[in-house]
């Protein structure tokens, strides 16, 4: 399992949401999802599959669809699937921890740039610190819902922490909370709020 947890990671860093979600799934389609909707990267979408339309998924290469009839699959392939898909997350968020690095190296404030400043840099070493604390979780408890649980909204928090930090840039147009937003959606589709995914 650390290998494929390591493979959802690496893809939701390079490529985004959708390649690490298309990794996370495993096969897995629209009809495994617990509940109302399942999220889909939007290449994996069956033709004439009920869509549920959503302008910031969209742009995410994700889609919302009806599951329609099938059953979802059994807790244990459910939480190792959202084990998979929280390391996909966690793969977006180092991504977005990038571009707060990015953004923040290269804004100035007093003269010197943001990177410099001490709350900047406690919070990128706080989402350092989250990062690693959910990777290790992943590896050392895949199989356990709760823990999954806990790491999905730990990233959530983690993504709405990052996109602060991205000031204006980060709420307006193709930003990070919109990523941030549509990433927690996803988790929402899959994983179970009642602590097994």
């Amino acid at each position: 399992m650390r290998d494929t947890i390591e493979e959802c990671e690496r893809a939701g860093h390079a490529e985004g949401l959708a390649a690490g979600l298309a990794l996370a799934l495993d096969g897995a389609g629209a009809a495994a999802a617990p509940g109302r909707l399942a999220a889909l990267p939007r290449a994996h979408v069956p033709e004439g599959a009920p869509v549920v339309p959503h302008a910031l998924a969209e742009r995410e290469g994700i889609a919302f669809v009806r599951p329609g009839t099938g059953g979802a699959l059994p807790p244990g392939r459910l939480t190792a699937l959202g084990a998979r898909l929280a390391a996909a997350r966690l793969g977006t968020s180092r991504r977005l921890i990038d571009r707060v690095v990015a953004h923040v190296a290269a804004r100035a404030s007093g003269g010197e740039p943001l990177i410099r400043k001490q709350l900047v840099r406690g919070a990128l070493a706080d989402a350092l610190v989250t990062v690693e604390t959910t990777r290790r979780t992943l590896v050392v408890a895949a199989a356990v819902g709760a823990a999954v649980t806990e790491a999905h909204d730990r990233l959530t928090s983690l993504d709405w922490e990052l996109a602060k930090l991205l000031g204006a840039s980060g709420y307006a147009g193709e930003g990070a909370a919109s990523t941030a937003f549509v990433s927690r959606l996803t988790a929402n589709c899959w994983v179970s709020r009642e602590g097994s995914p």
